[in-house]
């Protein structure tokens, strides 16, 4: 086999090969014999079946696609570790002849994933500001709002004939909080809620009583949930700082050429991520583009650079841990899929989780590293 490898801008790659008669008529008598083997012809036995017998009930057609095909498999996956190709997705194969003994050529192009320099990272420094320190009134306002929004849902459930209208309006707003064990409870709108609530949560009304109503056992176990749960929040929110500091820095010190599909790919995920929280406010795309004024198009072409960058931080973090070497074991992938019913995946679909979970690890792994390596902590908040 000969072959010469041509790259273009963005990860294209494009192979053209050429296959010798001789490798080509061997490759067609391996795929001759394998069909032999599996052919049922009446009058002869699988593995007997005369050359000409098998050619004429299976077709010369058949034979030199799926001899062609082997080649292609067999010859690309060669040609990427030599050359080091990581492709995306699969190739676009054009075939330049294609007969019985003859030479076989072929063109095969693909997007492979992009080569990558991350600059020396460990220079960077990144400060982690303290968290802000959640305060009483912090709780009790808190505590407020939960019980203004539960008593205004008790009183939605006493009108029966407006109930369903109401809630589809709490939830179109899409603005909501959560009571002491983490589940929704939907608002109108905040000016109108603390207008129409503001006089009946007084203290008298928010006590033990209160408290055993949304699950919690006194008042002084929801003043405990809801502060444990307002700590959490500002130490994500403090978290999510440092990491975005961390990523802009990246973005500045490495040099990362991103192919669209994986711009396209990453585009569709937030396409669908947007469409998942609309469902949960009983809303559509559609209706949310007429909202907005837009369309499907032009809210692509508004998130794309955040794909873009999206992406280029992956692929970043991607090297870092390889080249880090980073490991995720076999323990951690299976802890990690507990929690996924399996019973009805086939098996590529559990081979696909099963690399989904040891990427999402790796990436975890790795910017826990990274933040452990370029964060201080600040003495202020």
């Amino acid at each position: 086999m000969q072959y010469t490898v041509n790259r273009g801008e963005k990860g294209r790659v494009e192979a053209k090969v050429d296959v010798p008669k001789s490798a080509f008529v061997e490759a067609y008598d391996k795929v001759l014999e394998q069909l032999g083997k599996e052919a049922k012809i009446s009058g002869f036995r699988p593995g007997h079946i005369p050359r000409d017998v098998i050619e004429s009930n299976v077709g010369a057609n058949k034979i030199l696609n799926e001899t062609a095909s082997f080649l292609i498999s067999k010859h690309l996956s060669d040609i990427y570790k030599k050359e080091n190709i990581v492709p995306l997705g699969s190739p676009s194969i054009a075939v330049g002849s294609l007969a019985q003994d003859s030479p076989f050529t072929f063109t095969a192009t693909v997007t492979s994933k992009p080569q990558i320099k991350v600059g020396n990272w460990k220079k960077l420094k990144v400060k982690r500001v303290k968290a802000k320190e959640v305060t009483d009134k912090d709780v009790s306002d808190s505590i407020k709002n939960i019980y203004e929004a539960w008593k205004k849902q008790q009183e939605s459930d006493k009108q029966h004939a407006t109930s369903d209208k109401q809630e589809n309006e709490e939830q179109k707003s899409g603005k909501f909080i959560y009571d002491a064990h983490g589940n929704k409870i939907f608002l109108k709108g905040e000016g109108e809620t603390r207008k129409s609530f503001s006089a009946k949560a007084s203290e008298d009304e928010i006590d033990d009583n209160f408290a055993r109503k949304i699950r919690a056992r006194d008042l002084i176990h929801l003043k405990e949930l809801v502060r444990k749960d307002l700590e959490k929040i500002m130490a994500d929110q403090v978290e999510a700082k440092v990491e975005e500091e961390i990523f802009e820095e990246m973005l500045k010190l490495a040099e990362v050429e991103v192919p669209d599909i994986l711009i396209d790919d990453e585009l569709n995920r937030i396409i669908l991520r947007i469409t998942q929280n609309l469902e949960q406010q009983n809303k559509k795309l559609e209706d949310y583009l007429k909202e907005q004024n837009t369309t499907l198009d032009a809210l692509k072409a508004k998130l794309r650079p955040q794909a873009e960058k999206n992406v280029k931080v992956t692929l970043i973090m991607d090297e870092i841990g390889r080249s880090e070497k980073v490991e995720v074991t076999s323990e951690e992938i299976e802890n990690a899929g507990k929690g996924v019913d399996q019973t009805k995946l086939s098996e590529q679909q559990k081979a696909d989780l099963k690399n989904y979970l040891a990427v999402s690890i790796m990436q975890s792994k790795t910017l826990a590293m990274v933040k452990k390596a370029v964060t201080s902590s600040a003495l202020k908040s």
